[in-house]
């Protein structure tokens, strides 16, 4: 492991890329968990209950899957001025 001298340790630059990218990561997947969740919901609820043109059930899944689609995509996006 290489050791890192103080300026280098106490740098802003180098917290940033260990603190922010896990909490990015984590984000992001959990907007990805969160559209497969209305996909899943959406079928097996419809298998369920023989309810796959119930209104409320669009309504409920369309906003999970949207929610996950645009949360995932701004977060696949890189930071500004850096790389993913």
């Amino acid at each position: 492991m290489e050791k890192l001298n103080k300026a280098e340790h106490l740098s802003t630059d180098n917290m940033e890329k260990t603190e922010t990218a896990p909490k990015r990561n984590y984000a992001k997947w959990s907007y990805f968990v969160l559209m497969v969740a209305g996909i899943l919901l959406y079928l097996t609820w419809g298998a369920f209950y023989n309810a796959f043109l119930d209104v409320g059930l669009y309504s409920i899944v369309i906003l999970m899957v949207l929610f996950g689609l645009v949360g995932f995509a701004l977060y696949s996006i890189a930071p500004e001025g850096g790389k993913k």
